[in-house]
């Protein structure tokens, strides 16, 4: 027991060494033990992500609660769009679960927005095996639009977190292809999902609820699939949750490329600098100084949910 005691410990400290370690070193590690340098990589990334989700260090962003901003779906109002050069005007689509701003010059939805809540039990139906079109759309987007581009179909709603909360109908909505964006397999698959899965399991349930806007970044030249769908160069997702007497804030900007192993802290960014990015004005109905407030400053960790986990399970449901 000791001895294997010893070596986790070993193991973890090594981990955590190597991961810090820059490229230069490690190439040669890749290079010649792919295998070790994978398992290195995934011990240290684990061991950092659990460091952050403890939250112990770092500010958070927040502001007194605000009156009237709380929304089936969204806080603060949809978001607003302050140009239309690029991207084109947005169509309001209204769901079970998620309500989407939809931009048919870009084939893509511009913003998704949706409330996850704590219910008794977390349980989802099964996956569809397909995307449909939305006939809301004059792009009317298909499934095999994207087939052999080399991106996978991107939900924004999510799948899980809005079959938990809504239900089956709500979870087969999620499967329209207006609510997909194009996005490379390493990111959707890893730090994408870890974040939804984040949101859904731990933030959705033992903070009452929270609120999230999520959607693409385009760039000049924006590249695009050969069905005509633009492509985004980054993702973004800004998280909203009313806590005491205090409402707080997290926004994260990922790229395309992003690097595996990244831990979803590193990613945290100012809304301010998602609406320069994207023309959308977030929180509209909100006074100029509580918007200021709240989207001037990246926030300096993720939000901590230990200890609302234990306390959630020796008192119940929060809600």
């Amino acid at each position: 027991m000791q001895v294997a005691l010893v070596t986790a410990l070993i193991y973890f400290l090594i981990s955590v060494i190597y991961f810090h370690l820059p490229w230069s070193i490690r190439f040669p590690v890749y290079e010649k033990a792919p295998q070790l340098n994978r398992a290195l990589m995934l011990g240290g990334y684990k061991v950092m992500n659990s460091w952050d989700q403890l939250a112990l260090f770092g500010k958070d962003v927040k502001i007194p609660v605000p009156g009237n901003a709380r929304g089936d779906f969204v806080y603060g109002g949809f978001p607003k769009q302050e140009g239309f050069r690029l991207i084109g005007r947005t169509k309001e689509l209204h769901n079970r679960g998620y309500v989407v701003g939809y931009s048919d010059a870009m084939k893509n939805p511009l913003w998704v927005s949706y409330r996850l809540f704590d219910v008794p039990k977390l349980s989802s139906g099964k996956r569809p095996s397909g995307f449909k079109v939305d006939t809301r759309t004059k792009s009317a987007v298909h499934h095999n639009d994207y087939t052999h581009s080399g991106y996978d179909r991107g939900h924004m709603a999510p799948n899980y977190g809005i079959a938990t909360r809504y239900g089956p109908d709500a979870q087969l909505e999620t499967f329209l292809m207006s609510n997909v964006i194009p996005q490379t397999p390493e990111v959707n698959r890893g730090l994408w999902k870890n974040l939804e899965m984040l949101t859904a399991k731990r933030y959705g349930r033992y903070f009452s609820e929270v609120w999230v806007i999520t959607g693409p970044v385009f760039q000049d030249p924006v590249e695009k699939l050969d069905s005509g769908v633009k492509v985004p160069g980054q993702y973004y997702k800004i998280m909203i949750d009313e806590q005491g007497d205090e409402l707080r804030v997290l926004a994260f900007l990922v790229e395309k490329d992003c690097p595996p192993y990244t831990r979803i802290r590193k990613r945290l960014v100012s809304i301010d600098e998602i609406e320069t990015l994207t023309g959308l004005d977030f929180f509209p109905d909100l006074s100029e100084e509580e918007q200021i407030e709240l989207e001037t400053d990246a926030a300096g960790r993720i939000w901590p949910w230990i200890r609302p986990m234990l306390r959630y399970q020796f008192k119940g449901r929060t809600n």
